[in-house]
């Protein structure tokens, strides 16, 4: 049985109804016919929260509503959104995790020139990591920076970035001797020396995954971020608070989709024990309402919370999958087969695993430690 012990985001924001319809409409539609859908996205609205994160001063799709979102409404919001359809909220330009980067280690130059490709019309922008051969091990990518009496060079390949292959800007993490460093690239007119793949995806297609090939791709001086610190350092550094602070968005998203699965089996017959079973999930979804709502009261608090968000991406990406791996077994063979788009959220619930580090890794991250050193708190592997 559902019932709530938080306050409805939309109190706040009742145009999420709205929107959430919009999203509804693009995500039935998503996987046949992409560019109809991203047509359902035309709404000031929808762009305002896309772009959440991204300064007012580079950000002309800013509205009144939406100009000054606390990271605790930000989540929530993701999370209503979510209950629509994730992979459609995916496929929204606007901001993305190399947003944090930006705004961490750029220069005001560095930041005008990324987000300008805001002025005229919604972009997307990407945040490439993951390799084929080392995944997201940031210490052994192969991905290089180089420099020659020409300028600055950069070449290699990046795996699974999501939305870079309608992106106008992006950062690549790449090594550049025996340090690492974030490089600003802007694809436009680049089509030999920076080649891009969609991937086939199961799940989550909305986020358009993307292979890139880099080769001698020129880049220019100003456009390598912290350049003048030191690399290793600032480059792992703005990965770990880029990640630390994107990975409750993903566990909203899961949420979000678990939300919109409980409520469909709902509005089905089912029998005895498939009502227990539901109403011990909705208990467990509250639970992790209320940490994601705990976790971002932290972050207010500017705690450091490295552990607590690995367990709360692990235990929402779990309580996705655990959840939508029982619908074809509570669900009537009929509602099972005709329910086109209950099925493709089905396919999504178990997407989520691959979203900002497998549960291997949030495993070991839930156990390490806070050690106090100088006064500021760093996590003890």
């Amino acid at each position: 049985m559902r019932y709530s012990l938080m306050a409805d985001i939309t109190q706040y924001y009742p145009q999420l109804n709205e929107l959430q319809a919009l999203l509804s409409a693009a995500g039935e539609i998503s996987e046949y016919k992409p560019d109809q859908a991203r047509a359902c996205f035309d709404h000031p609205e929808l762009m305002s929260i896309a772009c959440i994160g991204i300064p007012s001063r580079f950000n002309p799709w800013e509205t009144a509503a939406f100009s000054d979102v606390d990271y605790s409404h930000h989540l929530q919001i993701i999370e209503y959104l979510s209950r629509a359809d994730a992979s459609a909220m995916m496929m929204l330009p606007g901001a993305s995790l190399s947003t944090r980067a930006i705004l961490t280690l750029g220069t005001e130059q560095q930041q005008a020139r990324f987000f300008s490709c805001f002025e005229h019309s919604p972009a997307w922008t990407f945040f490439a990591v993951t390799e084929p051969e080392v995944g997201s091990d940031a210490t052994a990518i192969a991905c290089e920076l180089t420099q020659n009496s020409q300028g600055w060079w950069l070449n290699g390949q990046k795996m699974l970035v999501g939305g870079a292959m309608r992106a106008s800007a992006g950062l690549v993490f790449a090594r550049y001797e025996q340090t690492h460093r974030l490089v600003m690239v802007f694809p436009e007119g680049e089509t030999g020396r920076l080649q891009r793949e969609l991937l086939d995806t199961f799940g989550l297609a909305g986020a358009a995954l993307t292979r890139l090939t880099m080769t001698n791709l020129r880049v220019r001086e100003d456009d390598i971020l912290g350049h003048e610190r030191r690399g290793l350092q600032q480059g792992l550094s703005a990965l770990s608070k880029v990640f630390e602070r994107h990975r409750p968005m993903v566990a909203a998203m899961a949420l979000g989709t678990t939300y919109g699965l409980l409520e469909a089996l709902e509005t089905r017959p089912l029998p005895a024990a498939a009502h227990r079973w539901v109403a011990c999930q909705w208990r467990k979804y509250h639970a992790l309402y209320q940490q994601m709502l705990a976790l971002a009261e932290g972050y207010r608090a500017c705690q450091q919370q490295y552990a607590q968000t690995s367990r709360l991406k692990l235990s929402a990406t779990r309580l996705a999958e655990e959840t939508a791996s029982h619908l074809p077994h509570w669900l009537a063979t009929e509602d099972w087969l005709e329910e086109t788009f209950l099925r493709k959220r089905y396919r999504d619930s178990f997407a989520f695993e691959y979203m900002e580090g497998t549960s291997n890794i949030h495993l070991l991250n839930s156990f390490r430690v806070p050690e106090i050193q100088g006064g500021q708190r760093h996590v003890v592997p």
